[in-house]
C-alpha cells in the first residue's frame, strides 16, 4: 500500500505539563470527533488521493482508521472503497520544496606560538537553508445523498540548515513521511471519538480563605497524590465554608471534570472565570475539555445504538 514515520505537532491536546512538585488530578474520559457529524458514519472508505503525496497520505490515514479496531470507543469500520462505504474520503496532497544557499564566516587559528594562537584568518563556507511544505486537502462524501460531511485542508512545514562544515541535510523524503503520518494521525481524531488519560494541574493558592479553612485548604492540595476522591470531597466542603474562593471552585470543576459530572464541571469552571481571573487560561482549556467530554459522552451512546 503505502509509507511513513516522523513530526512535531501541534498536538497533543490537553494534558497539562506540571512542575515535579505541583499537585495535579489524574483525568480520564472520551473526547468527540472533530467531525461529529462524519464520525456517525458506520463505514468509511479511502479512495484515491490524487498529488504528489496523495498514495503516501493515504496509506497513512488507512493505517490509523484501521487502528481504531483495537480500541474500545465506538467508530466507523474502514472498508474497501468496492464496497461501497457510507462515507468516502478523497483529496489531494501536495508537496513544496524551497532551498537557498548562502554563506556564513568562520575564523581558523593560522599560526600559533607557545601554544597560543597569534595569528587568525577569516574565510566564508557554503550553506544551505531548506524548507519542506506539506497541504492536503481532503473531503469526506456521504454516499446516500451526496453531502460533503467533513472538509479542509492540513499543512505541515518543516525547515532546517546546513553548512558544509556543520549540520545535516534535510531528508526531503524522510520529512515527507513524518508529515504523512502526522496528518493522518489529526484526521484520525477528526473522524473518531477517542480515549484520553491526562492530569491537570490544581491550584494551590490559599489566599483569602479564613486560617482554618485555609489548614484544611492545604491539608486537601497535599490529599490529591494520595486519595484524590477524599480530596475532592475536601474541597467540596471547603467550598461549602468559604463560597467563591476561586482556587476551590477552580479544583472543584476539575474533580467534577475526573468524576464524568461533565454539566456540573461547565458551571464550576464558569464560576472560576469570575472568582480565579488569574487561572483564565486554565479555566478556558477546562470549559473546551468538558464541552468536548460531554459531547464525546453523547456520542458513544448514540453510535451505541446504531
Amino acid at each position: 500500500m503505502r509509507g511513513a514515520r516522523r513530526m512535531v505537532v501541534t498536538a497533543g491536546l490537553i494534558a497539562a505539563a506540571s512542575p515535579v512538585a505541583a499537585e495535579t488530578l489524574h483525568v480520564e474520559g472520551i473526547f468527540a470527533a472533530t467531525a461529529r457529524e462524519a464520525s456517525f458514519l458506520p463505514t468509511i472508505g479511502v479512495d484515491m488521493i490524487a498529488g504528489p503525496l496523495g498514495e503516501k497520505l493515504g496509506d497513512a490515514i488507512e493505517r490509523q482508521l484501521a487502528a481504531l479496531d483495537r480500541t474500545d470507543t465506538p467508530h466507523a469500520r474502514l472498508v474497501p472503497p468496492s464496497l461501497r462505504p457510507d462515507g468516502m474520503l478523497t483529496g489531494q496532497a501536495d508537496i513544496a520544496v524551497e532551498s537557498s544557499d548562502y554563506s556564513e564566516a568562520r575564523e581558523r587559528c593560522a599560526e600559533k606560538k607557545d601554544g597560543k594562537c597569534v595569528r587568525r584568518i577569516s574565510y566564508r563556507v557554503r550553506c544551505t537553508r531548506r524548507s519542506v511544505s506539506l497541504r492536503a486537502d481532503l473531503q469526506l462524501v456521504r454516499r446516500r445523498d451526496g453531502r460533503t460531511v467533513y472538509a479542509g485542508p492540513k499543512t505541515r512545514t518543516d525547515s532546517g540548515w546546513w553548512c558544509e562544515d556543520t549540520g545535516t541535510p534535510l531528508d526531503i523524503a524522510l520529512t515527507a513521511d513524518v508529515m504523512a503520518e502526522s496528518v493522518a494521525r489529526e484526521v484520525r481524531l477528526d473522524l473518531a471519538p477517542h480515549r484520553e488519560r491526562y492530569t491537570v494541574r490544581i491550584q494551590e493558592d490559599r489566599k483569602g480563605l479564613p486560617g482554618e479553612v485555609a489548614d484544611r485548604f492545604k491539608q486537601a492540595v497535599r490529599l490529591t497524590k494520595t486519595d484524590q476522591a477524599a480530596a475532592c470531597r475536601a474541597f467540596t466542603e471547603i467550598d461549602r465554608l468559604s463560597p467563591d474562593h476561586g482556587p476551590t471552585v477552580f479544583n472543584r470543576a476539575l474533580c467534577a471534570e475526573a468524576e464524568g459530572r461533565y454539566a456540573l464541571a461547565g458551571d464550576l469552571y464558569a464560576r472560576a472565570r469570575i472568582f480565579a481571573p488569574n487561572a483564565g487560561d486554565e479555566v478556558s482549556k477546562g470549559l473546551g475539555r468538558v464541552r468536548s467530554l460531554a459531547a464525546g459522552e453523547e456520542d458513544v451512546r448514540r453510535m451505541a445504538a446504531l
